[in-house]
């Protein structure tokens, strides 16, 4: 009998991990509009999130309208996502993500990461965010943004379909470049509006952020004062990559609660590492950061479809030999991962003692 209880022991863990390992959960798609907080100026919205229905490739354009030509020639001009377009939720419990692209970015910017995090358990939601005076610097940026987001959030808990299956302690937020701006306002850093111009005047070195916003950050810094407060107490965990964080002192950085994950670009020559995640990394009581050898700035971009690379310019471009969807396939189960991990009871989260200063590289497998 001992060796039958054994057997049946060794079995039943091994059925564990299988279901573990395997992906839970087809994904649905679908849209919804809604209007920015600050100006009442419409804006697109992706939802993806669990779901038990088949799905198929669809080809969707950057303003989210279906590609209706054939496959042919949507899936040059059209980003394809195997999933079940208007499916219902499949039954369950389920965290929250919101996406916040990078500066003139786009929804769909990060639909592979989007697309497993929703397989994993998640639902995730990524807005366009409204261009307005601009995507760069000023208000529309420093306050527009993380409002965004807690609209995003609110829409979906309010969703008959979508909040009731929502779990109110798994809320978290992932942005590029100045979405990573954006996930770390709502996590609780204050922006200072003369924070970008100061440092552009003490650091003539960082010559291509300088030149990209510089003039608007001045410009806002000088018709503004204080700032609203922008902390959502609702998102619990963040993920930033190639982060945006000269708008914020040290110590507004020091008030961030909340575990954060960030990655930086070795080869990033507009958020210069020393600048921005080094800072981070050493400002935040939670956090760690990982640098990832031989990436650029928008090498946290998921590809783009053929022919929108000639348009994308930069944006589709990385650094020589180095293997962007390499990158993406690693990056997302380590977000996944992290998200899993910091969305438990506070002791599983990071720590002081287990947080890294700095931006290493990863180690090898």
């Amino acid at each position: 009998m001992a060796r039958i209880g054994i057997l049946l022991l060794i079995l039943l863990l091994c059925i564990a991990t299988t279901v573990e390992a395997a992906s839970p959960w087809n994904v649905g798609y679908r849209t919804i509009t809604l209007q920015d907080p600050l100006t009442g100026e419409p804006f697109p919205i992706a939802l993806w999130y669990p779901s038990s229905a088949a799905p198929a490739p669809v080809f969707v354009t950057g303003s989210l309208s279906m590609c209706r030509l054939p496959a042919l020639f949507c899936r040059r001009i059209a980003y394809e996502m195997p999933v079940a377009q208007d499916a219902p939720l499949a039954v369950g419990a389920f965290g929250l993500i919101v996406i916040s692209h990078g500066a003139g970015g786009l929804a769909l910017l990060h639909r592979d990461l989007a697309l497993v995090l929703a397989s994993q358990g998640y639902v995730v939601v990524a807005p366009t965010h409204p261009r307005g005076t601009g995507d760069i610097s000023g208000v529309g940026v420093w306050v527009g943004r993380p409002k965004q987001v807690s609209r995003v959030i609110d829409a979906v808990l309010e969703d008959s379909k979508l909040g009731p299956h929502v779990e109110r302690d798994r809320i978290g937020a992932a942005g590029h470049s100045n979405g990573g701006y954006t996930a770390l306002a709502v996590a609780g850093a204050q922006p200072s509006p003369g924070a970008e111009a100061a440092h552009c005047r003490d650091h003539p070195d960082d010559r291509n952020f300088c030149s990209q916003g510089g003039a608007a950050a001045r410009k806002a810094s000088r018709e503004i004062g204080q700032l609203p407060d922008l902390r959502d107490p609702r998102v619990r965990s963040i993920v930033v990559m190639a982060p945006n964080v000269v708008r914020f002192t040290d110590e507004a950085l020091a008030k961030i609660s909340v575990p954060v994950l960030v990655y930086a670009a070795e080869k990033d020559d507009l958020t210069l590492v020393r600048y921005h995640a080094e800072r981070l990394a050493r400002a935040v009581p939670q956090s760690e950061c990982i640098l990832v050898e031989g990436a650029g700035h928008f090498s946290f971009v998921a590809s783009f479809p053929s022919a929108l690379k000639i348009l994308a310019g930069g944006a589709a471009r990385d650094p020589a030999e180095f293997d962007r969807d390499a990158l993406h396939q690693r990056m997302n189960r380590e977000i996944v991962a992290f998200f899993n991990r910091t969305f438990r009871p506070a002791e599983h989260a990071l720590t002081n003692a287990t947080a890294s200063r700095s931006c290493r590289p990863r180690e090898s497998n």
